[in-house]
């Protein structure tokens, strides 16, 4: 960058002097312009490299979704009462049948305890006709009993067992109604939100709380027509997601939704996602891949940041070779196919596998420029949204 900094300010004091310098100067100055450009060329230009690949792509379609809850909940009492213990707020997490509040149930305890007496009222009562009626059976071995006293004895343990059946029904009653003065949890999940407190009245019509599950999430993302049969139930997805680009989640395809949108041609798609250490939640973005039925094919490959894209439209590569042990560059054009996750399809071009090509510093290489390769990380380029792509089987 300093020899083209010097040999641009000597241009500009040839062009600028008056009067016109004379020819031997300019010739110079020319000359030693030339011999700086050239040394700059010379020096090895830091580059990071890739390699050329032969892998088996699998196509896939790269969608933009969000998470929703698969399971979600407005809970209300069955009953209508006053608010006397909450356990929950948002934000808690609950199993499932874990307690969430209980209503003032004092009224309705009493109840339980007038159908219990009364249910052991109605057992002695059937208890007694039962006795009778088996006294009067010994009776009649002596013919000291009459068969109308015995049946209307037999008449009276059916009645006071019916009786007994009823008062159990009436007690049964009484503790159902007194159980459901008492909110359970019908899954495990998380209160987002929470609408009463203690000592405000509940209504079996009006949401307590809402409650969420996360043990698993669901994506909904939107798939174009044209890739509609080739998403089956279970084809696998893979998911990344803005608040955890590092991360990678694999979930499966739960359905296709057969009510597509007239005018973008689009289709809703559903993708359940196993979420055990809660580190997502609904409502956050994501990007996905779907495994499209078919379209494996053996390709070769570069990373997409080694292609340059040309003015003209055109697309090259630079490859690297070794020359009497000096690395140096060449620029290739190449034709690109399908996208692989990070990288291209070469469908035209020299390259071969196992071909070194330049990754990063790529942009102002000159053909036959030394190249000083330089160690770095792979980074993966983030998913387009919403088209169709291969991407690599591991």
């Amino acid at each position: 960058m300093g020899n083209l900094t010097l040999l641009h300010a000597l241009v500009m004091i040839t062009t600028r002097s008056r009067p016109a310098a004379p020819a031997w100067i300019t010739t110079a100055l020319l000359g030693l312009g030339a011999a700086l450009v050239s040394a700059a060329a010379a020096e090895p230009a830091p580059v990071t490299l890739a390699e050329v690949k032969r892998q088996v792509l699998r196509e896939q379609a790269v969608l933009s979704g969000t998470t929703i809850a698969r399971r979600r909940a407005a809970l209300s009492p069955k009953v209508d009462g006053l608010v006397t213990e909450l356990f929950v707020d948002a934000g808690s997490l609950v199993d499932a049948d874990d307690p969430i509040l209980t209503l003032d149930d004092r009224l309705e305890a009493h109840n339980v305890e007038a159908a219990a007496a009364r249910v052991q009222e109605a057992a002695a009562d059937h208890q007694d006709a039962i006795r009778i009626r088996d006294e009067l059976l010994r009776l009649k071995e002596g013919r000291h009993a009459s068969e109308t006293d015995i049946r209307s004895a037999e008449a009276r343990v059916d009645m006071t067992a019916a009786a007994l059946a009823a008062e159990r029904a009436a007690l049964a009653r009484a503790e159902e109604i007194q159980r459901r003065h008492r909110l359970r949890a019908p899954f495990a999940g998380m209160i987002v939100t929470r609408h009463l407190e203690v000592g405000e009245w509940a209504k079996r019509d009006e949401a307590a709380v809402e409650l969420v599950a996360l043990d698993v999430l669901r994506i909904r993302a939107t798939l174009p027509q044209t890739d509609f049969a080739r998403v089956t139930r279970g084809a696998g997805a893979t998911v990344q997601f803005d608040a955890l680009p590092e991360r990678r989640f694999r979930g499966e395809v739960f359905a296709r939704v057969a009510s597509g949108d007239a005018r973008s041609r689009t289709f809703p798609i559903l993708i359940d996602l196993p979420n055990p250490d809660r580190l997502l939640a609904p409502g956050m973005s994501a990007r996905v891949r779907v495994d499209l039925a078919g379209g494996e094919a053996e390709v070769l490959s570069v990373p997409r940041d080694a292609i340059v894209a040309k003015a003209g439209g055109t697309r090259e590569v630079w490859r690297v070779q070794e020359e009497d042990g000096i690395l140096k560059a060449y620029p290739i054009e190449v034709e690109t196919g399908r996208a692989g996750g990070d990288r291209l399809e070469i469908t035209a071009g020299e390259l071969a596998d196992g071909d070194r090509v330049v990754l990063l510093g790529n942009e102002s290489l000159q053909p036959g420029q030394t190249v000083a390769p330089q160690p770095s990380a792979p980074q993966p380029s983030a998913p387009r949204p919403d088209a169709a792509e291969t991407v690599a089987l591991d």
